[in-house]
């Protein structure tokens, strides 16, 4: 009984032809040096030529996933996707790869600017303001609201590109937890997006702590 390939191959080829079950193939006349790699002596495609021609057909969230996968073996390289996306306009995965590119491309995040951004959110709807930049129970929390025993900090992806900021940052929060402080994180990015939803979701824990205190 023949058996299928269960993982699919997809090979990129110059000329024209036609796909098997098990083999897709994308038809790139335009492959430059550049587009080319070996891995395990074996030819392939580049990063960010792969994810171009993976973009053609994935689901959004595969995608997703591929491009987070390639910036966590630190293969993602912005200017090899801007050189690639800039030279086939016709490619039907284009659009889609800039789309999922969007959040690496945000501008530095500036934790005095992220402070102003959100002060301005929690007025916009009505949230008491917090305390701004304490310290409490030896740590310099972001927001801090002391009745509720509510603290939010503003996170940004190059604070925690480290080992050591991830595993300070993971006991900062049990310290906390532990004397009875909620943690919530709000990155920047999402707080430069929705800055309105993420007051109005602030607000919803602000009012869940209150009852559970009075509980």
């Amino acid at each position: 009984m023949e058996r299928k390939l269960e993982i699919p191959v997809h090979v990129s080829v110059r000329w024209r032809g036609h796909g098997q079950d098990a083999i897709g193939l994308h038809h790139c006349p335009a492959l430059r040096i550049e587009d080319f790699a070996k891995t395990e002596l074996l030819p392939v495609t580049g990063v960010a030529r792969t994810l171009l021609d993976y973009a053609s057909d994935a689901k959004p969230l595969r995608l997703e996933r591929a491009i987070d996968q390639a910036d966590r073996l630190d293969l993602l390289d912005l200017v090899a996707i801007d050189r690639i996306t800039g030279e086939v306009r016709g490619h039907r995965g284009r659009a889609r790869l800039l789309r999922a590119m969007t959040i690496y491309r945000e501008k530095g995040f500036t934790r005095s600017g992220g402070e102003k951004r959100m002060l301005a959110a929690l007025a916009d709807v009505g949230v008491r303001r917090p305390l701004v930049n304490n310290f409490i129970e030896g740590y310099e929390l972001d927001f801090f609201w002391e009745e509720e025993r509510l603290v939010v900090e503003l996170d940004s992806w190059e604070h925690h590109r480290s080992r050591r900021s991830f595993e300070e940052d993971r006991d900062r929060q049990e310290k906390l937890s532990m004397a009875g402080i909620e943690t919530i994180r709000i990155t920047g990015t999402r707080l430069k997006r929705e800055p309105r939803k993420v007051a109005m979701r602030i607000a919803a824990h602000l009012e869940r702590r209150i009852g559970a205190r009075a509980a």
